[in-house]
């Protein structure tokens, strides 16, 4: 549970930075954080042995929980990054001069691809050209990716201008315990980065996954040569 523990200190620290929400820049960081940690990442530990909040439910029930979850993480980051787009154009700011700025606009886009690409391959007619567990396997490596990069582009907005000086700064007077906020913030990223890129190795890349995928295409073989 504490993936769940950690997501919900991200969630309330943000909560926190942007209150009272009277500018419209400050939805922008709680639509992200809540469509990547919120929604995103819940859906992925779905399928982990150790934090998923529903390990007896179904596969099937697991997959459709999965997909809403992915489909609200993408209509909620949309959301943030049309608050920023139109808080830029109504300041006449330039887009994408900063690293948190142009990984942000790539990280949107890697979101909408991953989406497009886990509904079409369980398609039937993706299913002729390629083979189920191989597209299962692309499409986790991608979204291990994808949380990633969001990770990433988190860790940036936190280095950014805005946080830096409206939440640390102005809220915490000693530098020393700034920079510890800072670092256990940094922390707390990595720590979810570590967890979904172990489950996605656990689950595709084991010893013991291939030797189930090897003696199942075995047992298929047999069969077909009877």
């Amino acid at each position: 549970m504490a993936v769940h523990a950690t997501v919900l200190v991200l969630i309330l620290f943000v909560v926190y930075s942007a209150y009272p929400f009277n500018t419209l820049f400050s939805w922008h960081p709680l639509f992200m954080i809540v469509g990547l940690y919120g929604f995103s990442l819940q859906g992925i530990v779905v399928y982990n042995t150790f934090s998923s909040l529903v390990p007896t439910h179904s596969a099937v029930k697991k997959y459709h929980l999965h997909a809403l979850l992915q489909t609200l993480s993408i209509i909620t980051i949309l959301a943030g990054s049309t608050v920023i787009y139109k808080v830029k154009n109504n300041n006449n700011r330039p887009h994408l001069k900063s690293w948190h700025g142009t990984l942000g606009a790539l990280f949107v886009l890697y979101g909408l691809s991953q989406g497009i690409f886990g509904f079409l391959k369980s398609r039937d007619f993706t299913r002729r050209w390629v083979r189920p567990k191989l597209s299962r396997k692309v499409h986790a490596v991608s979204g291990a990716l994808f949380f990633s990069l969001g990770c990433l582009v988190t860790g940036l907005g936190f280095r950014s201008e805005w946080f830096q000086q409206r939440v640390l700064v102005n809220s915490i007077q000693d530098q020393g315990v700034r920079m510890l906020v800072d670092y256990a913030l940094i922390f707390l990223l990595c720590l979810l980065v570590i967890v979904v890129s172990k489950q996605i190795y656990d689950r595709y890349f084991t010893l013991q996954e291939i030797s189930v995928t090897t003696t199942s295409t075995h047992a298929k073989s047999t069969k077909s040569a009877k």
